[in-house]
């Protein structure tokens, strides 16, 4: 009776398995990243934060599953690309930003689609570190002392660096470090602290005095993190300390041809320190050819773009900078635009004879008020009639327009119309509009202009023309043509803007060049159908890039995977031509796959590549074959990767490196376990759970745990996922005994609220609910413990372990060194769950084991 019950069991697995084949798969996606990160307290973010320097690269790679393999962009603040993303990073996999500067930071999203339900979309949030040179700027006031007859002169010196995080400030006076109270004369502004002002900043020396005229040094801090230093300033006070003031010694403004050479001149009239003269523009940045020598900028050979307005800036750090402007103007004329009404390119009001018609022409000049107009008419002068109205600029519409009006339109007035403007006093060559104006007619315009029509034989085929725009469009007609054979022709129905050709019954001499000519007085449009029993490409399996096993050291199989897009869209596939050549050879082997039967939408076919030569790469063609002949192919690179761990002698993991051993986070879970050190984990929230230092005691090793503070409630699950390994089978037939193998990990469970830590083996085919192996619950003390359990896979595998937040913030639960081991366990630390699961997990696998037996012996 068991064994019937395992046999029912085992096929209905099977049978499973079978009908999950095929199935199309949504996108799903996940990012980690890569690089330096400085240290940061995650565990106060409810969201995914990389911290990184200014200047350093930054890596992140988006992971991405579902079939047709998806497309992946990196976009910023869930909308498009910005920040000038490489061109060649925003479709990859992974994002790298050599050298990131601070404007850079923000929230990065990493969205895939491939056509099936909705695109997945993850997002991690980068935040970049920097600290810049403080700056020292010095403001004096002077007031008259009540009932004395002196002046008191106060000081206020400002400090501020631009920083990420937030800076602190500190003053000296030579070597004296000065604070709040400990000089009379000397106050310290301790605003509150805010996100952009950091904290003390302002020194105000009241009612100076001799001691006050010294060196004042200000020192900016972000407490080293990061590894960014501090960062210092000195400005040295005296009593001729004063605001700068300049000169600008040219007109404004300065109207100049292009290609001229112009020198601004701007000259120092005081300040102490002697001020340093900057020039900017209205352009956001001086021309890339100018030269900057002393106060004196030059723009040789001046050009229309380099117009606006320059500044010359003169500053000290005392006071406000001193500011004086000019504008220079560059004489130029830009080629504008014409239009005519009525519009004969746009509407259906075409030109007529006896109509009245307006021809109106606008050109961009600088400056505006020296533009000026004259009209010609097929090459002569044209000058303002009763029946030909030249106005200049017409207040009705934008400036620098002009417009000619041809009253009661005859057909003497057709041809060449040409508007000329010029700037007055020359030096700008003229610029001209040339204007038609004829009798219209437009040939036709139609759509589809290419269409491809794929379909099986004995199928009906049904081809539409249709008509956008013609003229005249009620003298049009339509000639059907295969090839260059007359199929149909005839005139439109004056209802109707389109024209049908169907074919009842597909056969093979009706594959080829299907074309509607569409026609009237000024010509034809052309609609164009290239009908085709085609077969569309097939789609490789997105995760079909592991080598098989086999028992030969030289050579390894391959197995490939695809499902074939719109399969029932033309005659069934018979079979497919496969194409393998090595990588940089030319010569390609080809053989035929039958197919038998009916390919059904994302239904999964397997074909073993076999006899490929380690560690070579393929380039694999796949091309569906119908009655037709050749489809589309696909075509795919296969490159060798050695299985992880192919024999599995033994397999140890203590999570030193960020790739944590190939583990990954489970998408399915609510929150994801945490790497962290004891000299980097923050535990001041929850003192009394979580380890203070890695399973073998040092506080710089890393461990894996799962941080049980808010926003996290109890019951919520974290999952940790090791990698695949593959089970090696003694004989070419399978495996018939079950190697054991010996999983261990070390745990940490302290806390008055510690939760669940589970342990679950997950072979192919089967979720990890279904393998649990192992399990423990509640408060274990402030010790690393051991646990081992023996496992016997029969395919390929994964462990899982699964951690469950308990009812408080008291629930930390880590873990540490994971190993696996050929051979069973020896002397395996007691625990009751586990041994039970051991157990029955043994008896499931004596009822597989006698299956096997039994369906070998039928052979």
């Amino acid at each position: 009776m068991d064994l019937t019950i395992c046999v029912l069991g085992l096929l209905a697995l099977i049978v499973d398995g079978i009908r999950c084949q095929g199935v199309y798969a949504p996108p799903t996606v996940r990012i980690i990243h890569s690089g330096h990160a400085c240290n940061v307290e995650e565990e106060r973010h409810t969201e995914r934060v990389y911290t990184i320097r200014e200047g350093e690269t930054l890596e992140l790679t988006c992971l991405v599953t579902g079939h047709p393999r998806p497309q992946i962009r990196w976009t910023k603040t869930a909308g498009s690309v910005s920040d000038r993303f490489q061109d060649s990073s925003v479709f990859n996999e992974t994002l790298h930003i050599a050298k990131i500067q601070r404007t850079q930071g923000g929230r990065y999203y990493c969205k895939a689609e491939n056509g099936l339900g909705s695109p997945a979309i993850k997002s991690i949030r980068v935040d970049v570190y920097y600290l810049d040179d403080p700056v020292v700027t010095v403001h004096q006031s002077i007031g008259e002392a009540k009932e004395q007859f002196y002046y008191e002169r106060t000081v206020f010196l400002r400090c501020v660096a631009n920083s990420n995080p937030p800076v602190r400030y500190s003053w000296h006076r030579g070597r004296e470090v000065l604070t709040q109270g400990s000089d009379k004369g000397v106050e310290i502004y301790e605003p509150f602290f805010t996100q952009l002002q950091g904290e003390t900043k302002i020194l105000k020396l009241k009612n100076l005095r001799p001691q006050d005229y010294a060196n004042y040094s200000c020192i900016a801090s972000v407490r080293n993190v990061c590894g960014i230093p501090d960062r210092s300033v000195i400005f040295r006070l005296t009593n001729k300390t004063a605001s700068p003031s300049i000169k600008l010694l040219v007109e404004d403004p300065i109207v100049v041809n292009p290609g001229q050479t112009v020198s601004l001149v701007c000259i120092t009239t005081g300040g102490e320190p002697p001020p340093i003269l900057t020039w900017v523009s209205s352009n956001d940045s001086l021309p890339q050819r100018s030269v900057v020598k002393g106060g004196t900028l030059t723009l040789p050979a001046i050009t229309s773009d380099e117009a606006g307005v320059y500044s010359c800036v003169a500053s000290n750090n005392v006071g406000n900078p001193a500011k004086k402007s000019t504008t220079i103007v560059v004489r130029a004329l830009k080629k504008g635009r014409f239009w005519i009404t009525p519009d004969p390119y746009h509407n259906d009001d075409h030109i007529q004879i006896g109509r009245e018609v307006k021809i109106s022409c606008q050109v961009e000049a600088t400056p505006p008020e020296e533009l000026t107009f004259s009209w010609l008419k097929n090459g002569r002068a044209l000058r303002s009639s009763e029946r030909m109205v030249i106005t200049q600029t017409d207040p009705d519409i934008s400036p620098g327009t002009t417009n000619l009006d041809i009253i009661d339109l005859k057909f003497t007035d057709f041809g060449t119309y040409t508007c000329v403007a010029a700037l007055k006093g020359g030096g700008i060559p003229e610029i001209s509009i040339d204007v038609n104006i004829s009798s219209t007619t437009d040939p036709p315009t139609v759509e589809p202009v290419f269409m491809e029509m794929r379909q099986g034989l004995g199928r009906p085929v049904v081809m539409t023309c249709r008509v956008l725009r013609a003229h005249p469009s009620r003298v049009l007609r339509f000639e059907w043509l295969l090839s260059n054979r007359l199929l149909h022709a005839g005139a439109f129905d004056a209802q109707r803007d389109e024209t049908e050709y169907t074919i009842r019954s597909l056969n093979r001499d009706g594959w080829g060049e299907y074309t509607c000519n569409v026609i009237n007085e000024a010509g034809a449009g052309k609609c164009t159908f290239q009908v085709t029993g085609k077969a569309y490409p097939p789609e490789f399996y997105y995760d079909t890039y592991n080598p098989l096993w086999q028992n030969r050291p030289r050579v390894y199989g391959f197995k490939l995977q695809w499902t074939q897009m719109n399969p029932n869209a033309v005659d069934r596939i018979v079979a497919y031509r496969l194409g393998i050549r090595q990588m940089g050879l030319q010569r390609w082997w080809e053989q035929e796959i039958p197919v038998d039967g009916t390919i059904n939408k994302g239904e999964l076919m397997t074909h073993n590549l076999t006899e490929l030569i380690k560690p070579e790469s393929y380039e694999v063609r796949l091309t569906p074959i119908t009655r037709f002949g050749e489809g589309d192919s696909a075509i795919r690179i296969v490159t060798y990767s050695a299985p992880i761990n192919p024999h599995l002698r033994e397999f140890h993991c203590s999570f030193e490196e960020e790739p944590i051993c190939m583990f990954t986070q489970d998408k399915n879970d609510d929150f994801d376990w945490t790497r962290h050190s004891a000299a980097t984990r923050d535990t001041k929230y929850t003192p009394n759970t979580g380890p203070s230092g890695d399973h073998s005691g040092s506080k710089q090793g890393f461990y894996m745990y799962i941080e049980t503070s808010r926003p996290r409630k109890e019951g919520d699950q974290a999952r940790l996922i090791s990698p695949f390994f593959n089970v090696a089978p003694k004989n070419p037939y399978g495996i018939t005994n079950p190697p054991a193998y010996c999983f261990g990990f070390f745990y940490h469970m302290y806390g008055k609220h510690i939760g669940t830590l589970n342990a679950f083996l997950k072979q192919k085919g089967q979720t990890a609910s279904e393998g649990l192996v192992w399990s423990l619950s509640g408060n274990q003390g402030d010790r690393w413990k051991q646990a081992k359990v023996s496992i016997h896979p029969t395919a390929s595998f994964q462990v899982v372990l699964q951690g469950i937040r308990g009812p408080g913030i008291e629930g930390d639960i880590a873990i540490d060194d994971i190993t696996l081991e050929e051979g069973e366990c020896r002397d395996p630390p007691p625990n009751l769950s586990a041994k039970a699961l051991s157990t029955s997990c043994h008896i499931w696998l004596l009822c597989v084991t006698l299956v096997l037996t039994l369906l070998e012996g039928q052979r």
